[in-house]
């Protein structure tokens, strides 16, 4: 079966990982038999990772499609919800998604449109086998998540009931019997040559699934299965640890380029809340901001070739801990964050308090 927006879609997007992998130096990791793709079914022994959050997903997506449709907002949450209903492994479904969308671009990399668009939402080409056949269509994005969940648990080898993808209701016992032959767990490295007729299917999903590591979990934090129940791991928020092995370089904007001299600084305090005024030596200063994505905002102070810099870091809701911890090492060393804010705005107005004259 060759259910796939496209083949030569999914052709140049092996090409794009393939890339992708030896920019971020994966190219070892995605070989390795330890970064083989886990079993489709969740169990004790093969959980979705404590720092896999839908809202990291959402954000991860924002790192190569920069302006999603707004019906894909919450993407994330939807493979979790439908994922955990049928015992699914919800996070590499998130990324054979990836695979499959290009990023939810539904283009190929050389811009044009692949066969499947995305008004039909239909995320992993459900019932598009090639030249320029479509596939399935699903009335909402929720659908859409819901039919290539239960398509994987068809290929995991047991049957869904009342599907919701034509595809899976025409061809479920054909799949099924096809995957009990294998006398073992089916995997989604089982997919090559079966879902997508190609056999680096396997591989390109893995390296999705390693650059999201890269990006968005702490070092030491695994994306390989777990046996600690997900309760009893760190809940996601201002998460500490190691730096991040390969953080995503946010675009940074000096709000105003001149420095002048302030005589407000603040003092550190509890990150999860607003610092209140506290006045200093004074000293040259500058008012910037960044973005990772996402609406949350934190406040940075640093100290850089003689100047105190004040960034209002955007973050994704989720992901503060780690997103700080990468800015931090590559573009403020040394600095800590001092605030957090509900918005941009607000994070701004309490840079300019530490940091008058700046606009």
């Amino acid at each position: 079966m060759r259910a796939l927006s496209t083949t030569s879609l999914r052709a140049s997007l092996r090409g794009a990982s393939v890339a992708l992998v030896v920019a971020a130096g994966l190219a070892s990791a995605v070989d390795a038999a330890a970064a083989a793709p886990p079993e489709i079914r969740s169990h004790a022994a093969n959980r979705v990772p404590a720092c896999v959050t839908p809202e990291k997903l959402d954000a991860f997506i924002r790192t190569r499609n920069t302006a999603p449709l707004a019906k894909f907002q919450g993407i994330g949450a939807l493979y979790k919800k439908h994922g955990d209903a049928y015992r699914v492994r919800w996070d590499y479904a998130f990324y054979q998604m990836v695979i499959e969308t290009n990023y939810l671009q539904f283009k190929r990399a050389d811009g044009n449109q692949g066969d499947v668009s995305p008004r039909q939402n239909n995320f992993a080409g459900i019932g598009a086998t090639g030249g320029g056949v479509p596939g399935d269509v699903y009335r909402d994005v929720s659908t859409g998540v819901l039919a290539q969940i239960q398509h994987l648990v068809a290929y995991s080898g047991e049957r869904v009931d009342s599907p919701v993808a034509p595809r899976t209701r025409d061809r479920q016992n054909d799949i099924i019997e096809q995957s009990l032959k294998l006398k073992r767990a089916v995997t989604f490295a089982d997919l090559r040559n079966r879902w997508a007729a190609d056999r680096n299917y396997a591989r390109s999903i893995q390296a999705i699934a390693d650059r999201f590591k890269e990006q968005f979990c702490p070092a030491g934090e695994q994306l390989a299965a777990t046996a600690a129940p997900p309760a009893a791991r760190a809940a996601p928020g201002w998460i500490t640890g190691p730096a991040l092995v390969a953080p995503p370089q946010p675009a940074t904007r000096n709000l105003r380029a001149q420095a002048t001299t302030s005589t407000a600084t603040s003092t550190a305090v509890a990150v999860a809340a607003p610092p209140s005024p506290t006045v200093a030596t004074g000293g040259p200063c500058r008012v910037l901001s960044a973005s990772y994505g996402g609406s949350k905002t934190v406040l940075i102070r640093a100290e850089r070739a003689g100047e105190t810099h004040f960034t209002a870091l955007t973050v994704p809701e989720g992901s503060e801990g780690a997103m700080i911890e990468a800015y931090v090492k590559t573009r403020a060393p040394g600095g800590r964050a001092i605030g957090a804010f509900a918005a941009l705005d607000p994070a701004l107005r309490r840079a300019r308090e530490l940091c008058p004259g700046k606009s």
